[in-house]
């Protein structure tokens, strides 16, 4: 009997660990003077065309998170990366390429959970530029985001709400944009994880609409070092001349938490 109590106490403690340790879901946040990396890096194509022109753009991203734990509910977060850009337009007349390598993009911000027993919810807040909003200079905005999930044992559907607002702009307008996302992520005690979605993103400026169906694949390293694959694929359009947006994307992600 006491054996059985004693094997009975291992398992909780070990699921136990695993849940507090489970660095891919996607409620995670660095835990009270824990300081995390989240290292992404991927590969696009997009195609936009209309009865107009056709262009077709190619992009190669870095980009890392790092995240400090003020409490076990609340954390810094800031991002710094880079876009090598490069894109070639066939208008009617003629065409035109671009290329840039000095795309530089950061932000910083906070996380909150707010709810972290099986009903979980979390809200997090952000400043940032990207200059790949435009081609001709910097791109500020202010962006926010909240996260509701339910977890049943090893399943967690959740769903996601963000609005972006811009701060300054010299094109393409200063209206707002809009995502959301129903996604379901799955994890087996420190060994693998998958989480799957369907994200919804809509832009007032160019009225453009897409669906974004994502998948991302992570390995357990360690409890606190995980390896992932992603992957996207992006179809919509926007009602200025009736123009068609496809896109995909491929990328690997390493988390470590210290």
């Amino acid at each position: 009997m006491l054996k059985k109590s004693l094997l009975a106490f291992s398992i909780l403690s070990f699921v136990g660990t695993a849940a507090a340790h489970d660095i891919t879901n996607p409620f995670y946040l660095a835990m009270d003077g824990q300081i995390g990396s989240i290292t992404t890096g991927s590969i696009s194509r997009t195609v936009t065309k209309n009865r107009y022109d056709s262009t077709k753009n190619h992009a190669i991203v870095a980009l890392e998170e790092l995240q400090y734990g003020l409490t076990d509910n609340l954390a810094l977060i800031g991002t710094f990366g880079n876009t090598w850009d490069t894109w070639k337009a066939n208008w009617t007349e003629n065409a035109k390429s671009h290329h840039d390598d000095e795309n530089i993009q950061w932000s910083a911000g906070m996380g909150w959970n707010i709810l972290t027993g099986p009903a979980k919810l979390q809200v997090s807040g952000k400043y940032g530029q990207d200059r790949l909003r435009n081609f001709s200079g910097e791109y500020k905005y202010a962006a926010a985001e909240m996260k509701l999930g339910y977890q049943f044992k090893t399943w967690l559907p959740y769903i996601t709400g963000g609005i972006e607002v811009p701060v300054a702009q010299k094109r393409w307008g200063n209206k707002l944009s809009y995502n959301t996302k129903a996604g379901i992520y799955q994890g087996k005690c420190e060994v693998w994880a998958l989480d799957t979605g369907v994200r919804l993103n809509y832009d007032e400026n160019t009225e453009a609409r897409t669906f974004v169906a994502e998948a991302e694949a992570s390995y357990y390293i360690t409890p606190k070092a995980t390896i992932g694959v992603f992957g996207t694929y992006t179809f919509g359009g926007k009602a200025e001349h009736k123009t068609d947006i496809y896109s995909k994307s491929a990328g690997a992600r390493l988390r470590l938490f210290f």
